[in-house]
């Protein structure tokens, strides 16, 4: 029986090949584009990474850009999975990076985001170019490195490298904490471990909340829910706007 790591690392592998991707580092938002999923980023209240929906042929990602950059474009690829592989959901909110999660899904799903944005023989690679045959560990600059190709958090990086054997536990807490000071001294841009806070939205996102509310999918509640959790009170307690004849 596979292991959910072997079957993140298998999915990763076949949708890669797919898309004729290679084992370059991407960009997932335009895989997005490519896919026709419709995603908004709004810094929400909540712990949550990011949540997706999904009717029909109609799927929808919601990314909190209260987290990093970083963070968010692991949580893109960890919603990715669940669209292409979990076809009978209908929904659902993640906490994206964590790799112990009790639900299979979840912890499958962030395997697969792992080994889709850094696949171990390119992070191999990209190690050995920096350090050629030397058996030193990678050091605060190699890191940066990687964080900066590969557009993901610091805390995933670590977790990936130790995942392929790179890293032991107590270079994990050796490199834990000051990842801004090491970028700002060795001349990273910091945008990576930051919030985003942005309100950006490519798609249909109350639209959408609002058939799914119509065709019984949701309720009156979880739609009143989603729409606040996004921002967009407005559209449930704002003012009747007036018409006019001419607009």
């Amino acid at each position: 029986m596979l292991t959910l790591e072997i079957e993140g690392k298998r999915d990763a592998r076949k949708i890669r090949g797919e898309m004729g991707l290679g084992d370059g580092s991407i960009d997932v938002f335009k895989i997005f584009k490519e896919k026709n999923i419709s995603y908004a980023k709004k810094p929400l209240k909540s712990n949550i990474s990011g949540m997706f929906l999904r009717k029909g042929n109609v799927n929808f990602v919601l990314i909190n850009s209260s987290k990093t950059k970083g963070h968010q474009n692991f949580t893109a690829a960890h919603e990715l999975y669940h669209i292409l592989f979990e076809e009978g959901q209908t929904g659902s909110v993640c906490v994206a990076g964590i790799f112990e999660q009790k639900s299979p899904s979840e912890k499958k799903a962030d395997y697969f985001a792992a080994n889709f944005l850094m696949p171990a023989e390119t992070l191999e690679l990209e190690l050995f170019k920096r350090m050629g045959s030397s058996k030193r560990k990678p050091d605060f600059p190699d890191l940066l490195y990687l964080e900066a190709l590969f557009g993901v958090s610091h805390s995933v990086m670590l977790i990936r490298l130790q995942q392929i054997g790179v890293l032991d536990d107590d270079d994990i807490l050796r490199f834990k904490k000051g990842i801004i000071n090491e970028a700002v001294k060795y001349g990273y841009d910091i945008s990576l471990y930051l919030p985003t806070e942005k309100d950006i939205i490519v798609s249909d996102y109350v639209e959408k909340a609002r058939v799914l509310l119509e065709e019984g999918i949701i309720s009156e509640g979880k739609y009143e829910e989603l729409l606040i959790e996004a921002g967009f009170e407005n559209v449930l307690f704002g003012e009747e706007v007036q018409e006019y004849e001419d607009c």
